[in-house]
């Protein structure tokens, strides 16, 4: 009898310690399936975030319209391809109303309006000193945050919006879409510069001599109306487009000329 009731004993221990186990696998292979959903999931919203993020910029490159539904600087969300839990935005900025430093050592007028600019943003001389310096390779940049070398993460964002290392030659600063702060590295002066602001915002321009204040300024002796141009269409932009999908986020750069994207990254 007591034998019997050792091996019901025994039964029962080994009975508990495989359900036990089965239990235990249960909730390991559950936790195992629910991990690799996640990253299934998170895989799934990355790639659409990535492809996303890029056709935000197509989007910008086809669709002209989108420069006048969008104001330049400012973030914009694109309704056509943004429905449910996705959202994709752009933010795009005209090259041409920007100062191209990569030709601070060797062209004159860009050297005189980035010391200019420099100086209004109270950013300290040796920065301009490093750019100019003639072992800087300043003139190679191909990335905009390059400029970090020379500088500071504070004075790089002072200038950011300011200035291009665009690869196309800009031989002129779009009066149309330039910043406050690049007309005032001209030389024009800042309630001259804000008129200009608000007088373009209703008509764009496309006649200089209707320009106020700018007729008798000069950068090295030469008419600062000889390195302006009104022309009302760019054709070479920097384009951000911004994706989220889910709790997933994308964002991604590039440079456009017409239907050519000359350099983009992921961010």
């Amino acid at each position: 009898m007591l034998k019997r009731l050792n091996s019901r004993g025994v039964a029962l221990l080994i009975t508990l310690l495989v359900t036990a186990l089965l239990i235990a696998l249960i909730f390991e292979f559950s936790y195992a399936t629910r991990i690799s959903l996640n990253s299934a999931v998170n895989f799934r919203d990355s790639q659409r975030a990535y492809f996303l993020a890029r056709s935000g910029v197509y989007a910008f490159v086809r669709y002209d319209r989108l420069r006048d539904l969008i104001p330049q600087g400012e973030w914009g969300v694109i309704p056509i391809i943004s429905e449910g839990d996705t959202e994709v935005r752009i933010k795009w900025e005209d090259e041409s109303g920007k100062i191209k430093v990569t030709e601070v050592k060797t062209d004159s007028v860009t050297r005189s309006m980035v010391q200019t600019l420099f100086e209004n943003k109270s950013i300290d001389t040796a920065v301009f000193d490093r750019m100019t310096d003639p072992t800087s390779e300043i003139n190679r940049l191909s990335v905009l945050t390059g400029l970090h070398q020379y500088m500071s993460d504070e004075d790089f964002n002072k200038v950011r919006d300011s200035l291009t290392v665009s690869p196309v030659p800009l031989d002129k600063i779009n009066i149309n879409t330039a910043s406050a702060d690049v007309l005032q590295s001209l030389g024009i002066s800042s309630g001259t510069v804000g008129l200009i602001l608000q007088e373009r915002q209703k008509t764009p321009y496309t006649d200089l001599g209707k320009v106020p204040g700018i007729g008798d300024i000069k950068i090295n002796g030469v008419l600062v109306s000889n390195y302006l141009t009104t022309t009302s269409q760019s054709n070479i932009y920097k384009v951000y487009s911004y994706v989220a999908v889910g709790g997933y986020t994308k964002e991604v750069e590039a440079i456009v000329q017409g239907n050519n994207r000359l350099y983009w990254r992921a961010l």
